[in-house]
């Protein structure tokens, strides 16, 4: 196994040495790169410059050109001696010959230019003396005002092109000026000054010529060293680019030939603990993994089993905790029902009541006057007890209905109009005893739902006993029932009690939270309605303003037939 690893480790240690020394050699080279690249700008702006004098032929251009020449010559000169051997000393001497060269030819076509204007000026003088005298009639009659004007155009011509064409045409009148007009002693002076400006011409022609030969081989000599460079960093990168490649195709070939042994001794402990976890997560985690202590898994192992001993001893806690978080809330759902049960015994003693009082009134009545009742009139009598018997039976089975612990949890398919309509028939006597008016808004629609009828009731009447305790003696409570969007219906149950401090409205929800005084309510009414809500996969939401009432919104899914 140690081979396995040895021996791959060791080809990349060695690839990732011999590359490392190549990339530190390129990067050197970058450095005598960016030296020489440096120094080629510095050409290419003397070149540049160079133009612009020649173009403009101004000290401001002279300027410029001579401070871009000690540039480059201070940058050449700049180089350490340990790069100028890296980049042939000899080619650096050649430099700075060549700068030093162009740098006096520079200098010299500046003193020339500067004749240039001189003689350019005593051209011109001789030309407008030679002007006027024509035109005054003091020479050869063979001599024209359009002949001389002629040649001052030409003259012009070639001060500015400054070519042969030009140079050629203004010879050849010359020329003819001096044949036709022998006797004419203001044109001598003219035609020796414009044969001096030919001179200073040529001359300035020639070094500008010399200037492009060297500012040439400064080019090439700049562009040659950047090349080489160029040529010797891409060296170096093919360089290392086989033997990364030969480094890869070494691992590829060799590293599975060792790597292959090492793979097999720890993949099969690794297996074996694939296949217990694959039956740990199909739910079986009384599995342990097998410890061998000279297997490479050996610690995972014990770390495998630990974990899986954590894990089974949590799970039984969460199960039992569980278990009794569902006994304690079906407790608390219970004792709510009961409180909202004795709520409900209070009207229901008062209904029962009136019943009984006529049971009571129509026996009296049989038994003072029995001798003196026909058989017919005790008939009648007979049946008013049993109609008032009937009644007193269907309002204690109501309550027994709401009161009798249901052993069913299923949700089954109900009509939430009906359940509505029971739910305000249990406290239909309380809200007469608390002279509170009932506003139903129900459509006379059939709307099913999917749920458990107790719960249902247990949610109405729970919000219902809070509404009449909001509303003490009098008021208005307010049922409405109507569809949303075709999905959902919703339940509104508005009163006309206190309301609700808005601070309040956030924890109304919470179990034991309860804005009633001490002996009043325990705080679970709401927070029971939320959990059966949820359960309904519905939504409880309030609004309330103090001393206006409040309005409880049930949305429920409407029933959906998956059939």
């Amino acid at each position: 196994m140690i081979i396995g690893i040895t021996i791959p480790s060791l080809i990349a240690l060695f690839g990732g040495v011999l590359t490392y020394g190549y990339i530190n050699d390129i990067k050197n080279r970058q450095i005598i790169l960016q030296t020489i690249d440096e120094i080629k700008e510095s050409v290419l702006e003397i070149r540049r410059n160079e133009k612009n004098f020649l173009l403009y032929k101004n000290a401001e251009q002279f300027k410029n050109l001579n401070s871009s020449i000690l540039d480059s010559s201070n940058s050449t000169n700049n180089i350490s001696l340990m790069l100028a051997d890296k980049i042939g000393l000899k080619k650096k001497n050649l430099l700075s010959t060549h700068i030093n060269q162009y740098s006096g030819l520079i200098n010299a076509l500046n003193k020339n230019f500067q004749k240039e204007q001189s003689f350019s000026e005593a051209v011109r003088k001789e030309g407008r003396k030679l002007e006027s005298s024509i035109a005054n009639h003091k020479n050869a009659k063979e001599l024209s005002t359009s002949f001389v004007l002629h040649i001052r155009l030409l003259e012009k011509n070639y001060m500015f092109f400054r070519d042969k064409e030009s140079a050629d045409k203004l010879n050849k009148s010359l020329l003819k000026l001096k044949n036709v007009t022998p006797l004419c002693y203001d044109c001598i002076p003219y035609v020796d000054a414009v044969r001096k400006l030919f001179g200073v011409y040529d001359f300035s022609d020639s070094i500008i010529n010399d200037i492009h030969i060297i500012g040439d081989k400064l080019e090439e000599i700049t562009g040659k060293m950047s090349f080489l460079e160029t040529q010797k960093i891409n060296s170096f990168i093919s360089t290392t680019q086989r033997l990364l490649l030969i480094g890869i195709i070494l691992l590829c070939v060799l590293g599975p030939l060792f790597v292959y042994k090492t793979a097999s001794y720890i993949s099969s402990p690794i297996k074996r603990l694939s296949v217990i976890a694959n039956k740990i997560s199909g739910g079986d985690i009384t599995l342990r993994a097998p410890l061998k202590e000279k297997d490479e898994t050996y610690s995972l192992a014990i770390s495998f089993n630990s974990m899986l001993d954590n894990l089974q001893t949590t799970q039984q806690t969460l199960k039992e905790s569980l278990d009794l978080l569902n006994e304690k809330q079906a407790q608390l759902i219970e004792s709510e029902k009961r409180a909202s049960l004795g709520f409900l015994v209070a009207g229901v003693a008062h209904e029962l009541n009136n019943p009984l009082n006529n049971i009571s009134l129509t026996a009296e009545t049989i038994n003072e006057n029995a001798k003196d009742i026909s058989a017919e009139e005790t008939s009648n009598y007979i049946q008013d007890i049993l109609r008032q018997s009937d009644r007193a039976h269907k309002i204690v089975n109501n309550l027994l209905d709401y009161a009798r612990a249901r052993k069913s949890e299923e949700m089954e398919k109900q009509d939430i109009i009906n359940v509505v309509n029971d739910s305000f028939n249990l406290i239909r006597n309380q809200l007469k005893v608390n002279n509170i008016q009932l506003k139903k808004e129900i459509p006379d629609k059939v709307f099913f739902i999917n749920g458990n009828r107790s719960k249902l009731e247990q949610i109405l009447v729970s919000i219902i006993m809070n509404a009449v305790q909001s509303m003490k003696d009098s008021g208005i409570l307010t049922v409405q029932v109507l569809p949303d969007n075709d999905t959902h219906i919703l339940i509104k149950i508005s009163d006309t009690g206190a309301g609700i401090a808005e601070t309040d409205l956030k924890n109304i929800f919470e179990p034991f939270y309860t804005t009633k005084a001490p002996g009043e309510g325990t705080g679970l009414g709401l927070a029971v309605c939320h959990t059966l809500v949820d359960e309904h996969k519905g939504e409880i939401s309030v609004e309330s303003e103090l001393g206006a009432g409040s309005t409880f919104t049930i949305k429920i899914p409407l029933f959906v037939d998956t059939v």
